[in-house]
């Protein structure tokens, strides 16, 4: 009997593979396909994530967090989010959003209403916060930026319905709504908002509601996301995101790891360059670019209050002498460094756009009038002009020693100088510069001069002139917003861009259509987002993306 039952044992052993066995039962499983993104942000990534409040360059926000809602890829309907569905009053001035029943934050706590009230009653104090500059209209907003109440008046709960009251219709509410995330009350309600966005118990490994969940974190090389099982939504279809920073190599590191396959998507500074993008594509067949037609604007703006150091220009204060810097930079010669995809500015609005302002002329050269407003404006020739940029391309740096050179034929002496590190503090605090080439974009554009509304957002650091600014933009940009007939659209339109050159605070220079590269032979995404560039307001669609190997 013994060995009847040895021998069946030893066939038995001999039948099952060896990889079960090993595996107690079960074969192996295959490793998951991993996602390869950027990891980018504006305060680098050296010690905490950056606030989705303060600035959305990485992708990750989109992952990890949930707003309200989302434009569709046709640019034009909603994608329900946390809000399952909203109506609009008759009047423009009333939004009322119900809200899912089933999300969860990632460590298992309720998505409420409350959560929502907390994120919009929170952010008008939390001094970074550039994206309160949408959110202006609601009921209570000025007395909550004045510190007369700690929360908006038009902001008003009942169960899981939320109810926004705003002062006046806003054509772009609901856009807006977009691109602000949801942050967990449990987990911020106690934090000074001063101190919001330092706050390293959370921003170390932030928790969201979205269809992802940040898993691990090497500061300052990489993180990864894992998909959150628990999302009350359509998962999406990568398990998992692996985000290395570039922080230390820069542009050039970018370029050379999508040439290398090390990166399957990227957008942002090293992408968004022509240039850089055909030069990729010719080095690897791999590689697809995606031109999307866009309000992205470079600009150059003004530091109208003052540097830490004591070595400002003071003279960038006079509207004579910020209107001659106007003349002397030579826009038609920056584009010719974007062949196909750049377009010379008179305003933020693309001169082939029925919005732009035909009494203000395309832009013209004009050295002679320059000299004759820097003098004036009795201009100090003995001062330097700082101008910082961040952007860290060839390209940047060539349009750079341009501007030198135009400034110098008006007799300015220019300092550009590239900025590194926490890109946040140091242009809003410590502020060592009288010029900065940065970006601007909105998906309309005439809302890019928002910015010069005070109260809305880091930019008031910068500008200055508030009561000036407050008496003349603020009603503007409020009828505009509130306007619905296609005539007074266009001539309040009209008139902001009037009164923007007029102050000439800021410098458009050139629109630039944003470039995309990814590698087509291992990621397949929804080519709608590619349409039109909705920034962080578009639904990115993550359960439609599929790797291919």
């Amino acid at each position: 009997m013994m060995k009847k039952l040895l021998v069946l044992s030893l066939a038995l052993f001999m039948a099952i593979p060896w990889s079960a066995m090993a595996g107690g039962g079960a074969e192996k499983p295959a490793a998951p396909k991993i996602l390869k993104l950027q990891w980018h942000a504006s305060i680098g990534t050296d010690s905490v994530f950056e606030c989705p409040w303060q600035d959305q360059q990485c992708l990750v926000h989109d992952m990890i967090f949930d707003t309200l809602l989302k434009v569709n890829s046709d640019g034009v309907t909603y994608v329900p989010r946390l809000a399952k569905s909203w109506k609009v009053s008759a009047d423009g001035k009333t939004y009322t959003f119900t809200l899912v029943d089933n999300a969860k934050w990632h460590d298992g706590t309720p998505v409420s209403a409350e959560d929502v009230l907390f994120t919009f009653n929170t952010m008008p104090k939390v001094p970074e916060a550039s994206f309160k500059q949408y959110i202006t209209m609601i009921d209570g907003y000025a007395d909550v930026i004045g510190k007369k109440a700690d929360a908006m008046k038009g902001l008003s709960a009942s169960g899981n319905t939320v109810t926004f009251t705003l002062i006046g219709p806003d054509s772009f509410f609901l856009k807006a709504l977009c691109q602000v995330p949801i942050l967990p009350r449990h987990l911020l309600k106690d934090v000074d908002p001063t101190l919001f966005t330092k706050y390293q118990a959370y921003w170390k490994k932030p928790v969201g509601c979205g269809a992802y969940r940040i898993d691990e974190v090497s500061f300052p090389n990489y993180f990864t996301v894992v998909r959150n099982e628990s999302y009350y939504g359509t998962k999406p279809n990568i398990p998992k995101a692996l985000f290395t920073s570039y922080a230390t190599g820069g542009n050039e590191a970018v370029i050379a790891a999508l040439i290398a396959g090390n990166l399957d998507y990227a957008y942002g500074n090293a992408a968004n360059d022509i240039n850089n993008a055909k030069n990729m594509v010719a080095k690897n067949p791999d590689l697809v670019m995606k031109v999307v037609p866009a309000t992205y604007t470079r600009t150059f703006r003004f530091n109208n209050v003052g540097s830490s150091d004591g070595k400002y220009n003071a003279d960038v204060q006079k509207a004579e002498v910020r209107q001659a810097i106007h003349l002397l930079i030579d826009r038609d010669a920056i584009v010719n460094f974007y062949k196909g995809q750049a377009v010379a500015l008179s305003t933020y609005v693309h001169p082939q756009n029925p919005a732009y302002n035909t009494s203000i002329p395309l832009f013209k050269r004009d050295v002679a009038k320059a000299k004759e407003l820097l003098a004036a404006a009795k201009f100090d020739f003995s001062r330097p002009l700082r101008i910082l940029y961040y952007y860290n391309d060839q390209t940047s740096i060539d349009v750079m020693e341009l501007v030198k050179q135009n400034l110098a034929e008006g007799g300015i002496k220019a300092e550009p100088f590239l900025a590194t590190g926490d890109l946040a503090s140091i242009i809003y605090k410590v502020r060592n510069w009288d010029m900065i080439y940065c970006a601007a974009a909105k998906p309309d554009p005439i809302l890019i001069y928002s910015v010069l509304v005070p109260d809305n957002g880091q930019q008031d650091g910068l500008f200055g002139d508030l009561a000036f600014r407050n008496a003349t933009f603020r009603p503007l940009l409020e009828r505009y917003s509130a306007a619905t007939d296609p005539a007074e659209i266009k001539k309040v339109g009209d008139q902001i861009q009037m009164e923007a050159s007029k102050y000439a605070l800021d410098i458009p220079v050139y629109v630039l259509n944003k470039i995309c590269v990814l590698n087509a032979s291992r990621l397949k995404m929804d080519e709608g987002i590619f349409k039109t560039d909705l920034f962080n307001m578009i639904d990115n669609k993550f359960d439609k993306w599929e790797l291919l190997k």
